[in-house]
């Protein structure tokens, strides 16, 4: 019996949780533990391969390869991931269902509460790096001020959503160092350096309005503030609707920024929605062009409360 878990390895200041699969048995432990098999397990956690590759790979015969591929996938520490046509013949794609093989002398342990972040799947942490690393918060928060500002002379009315991303955040990272929130009035030429998660549209938040002609889903503010995307060429009309946005910092190319804003309030609130609640879908990035982290979502009061309480994704 196999048994999906983590193995925490220290890493300085924190640990690195690492999925593994606990082997509980020893006739499992002996078809596993052996030099030739830990190589493909090793070459396989990397990215699914066909038995040929690893043959090539590890420079052995093919045939042994597929031996070795029968015997691991008999006790279940490898699955075929996909199919795939090589020259004319069809492929199985090979891979280990976790990154690491325990196999436990002693079961006695120090229970413990894990941390939100071993719930989240490998594209979600993916996602939020740079802004999470290492369980901490490595980001500077950006909100519209309340008082009237900018050329706008708006006030923003979504900062309280801003919170629910922070406890979102919060919940993800066991480590929050120095001032990570400030008002797009307080940000300064050092700040706009940093990695920054920027929430509300671009009347009522600077920063969001100095980014918005880098997006490539941005805001025509000159009419209503209508949300364009340059991915499909599609206009959206409805307050309702809002943009999220991950992008390379254009005033620091080794920095990212995340945007989330929304046509007026509501939209803001769809957006920051979809990161709180619906972070596995938005990892699939934009629908007409995966490779753009860019996605339009609209906001829905389902429970009639007056309230935005479900999103869906427009693109």
């Amino acid at each position: 019996m196999i048994v999906e878990s983590f193995v925490l390895k220290k890493d300085d200041e924190s640990y690195v949780a690492i999925p593994t699969e606990i082997i509980e048995d020893y006739s499992t432990a002996r078809i596993v533990f052996s030099e030739e098999r830990l190589r493909i397990l090793r070459l396989l956690a990397e990215k699914p391969m066909y038995p040929k590759e690893l043959a090539r790979r590890l420079r052995v015969n093919e045939q042994k390869v597929y031996y070795h591929i029968g015997e691991l996938k008999k006790a279940g520490i490898i699955f075929v991931a996909k199919r795939k046509e090589v020259k004319g013949a069809t492929a199985k794609y090979y891979s280990t269902k976790a990154k690491a093989v325990s196999f436990i002398l002693n079961g006695e342990g120090v229970h413990v509460t894990p941390p939100q972040t071993l719930n989240l799947t490998e594209k979600a942490v993916r996602f939020l790096s740079p802004f999470i690393e290492g369980g901490k918060l490595s980001a500077l928060i950006v909100v519209g001020s309340p008082d009237i500002h900018g050329p706008y002379r708006a006030q923003a009315r979504d900062n309280h959503y801003a919170v629910e991303l922070a406890m979102f955040l919060g919940c993800i990272s066991n480590r929050i160092e120095g001032s990570n929130v400030k008002l797009d009035t307080e940000v300064r030429e050092d700040d706009l350096k940093r990695n920054m998660i920027v929430v509300g549209g671009p009347i009522t938040n600077m920063i969001t309005n100095k980014l918005n002609e880098k997006l490539p889903i941005k805001f025509d503010v000159a009419e209503q503030n209508r949300i364009f995307s340059t991915v499909t060429g599609r206009f959206y009309y409805e307050d309702e609707c809002g943009i999220v946005a991950k992008i390379t910092n254009p005033f620091n190319p080794e920095a990212e920024i995340l945007v989330l804003a929304g046509k007026r309030f509501q939209g803001t609130k769809a957006a920051v929605l979809a990161v709180t609640r619906y972070l596995d879908e938005l990892t699939k990035n934009n629908a007409l062009n995966p490779s753009v982290s860019a996605r339009v979502v609209a906001g829905y009061d389902l429970d009639g409360d007056g309230v935005v309480d479900s999103v869906e994704f427009l693109e």
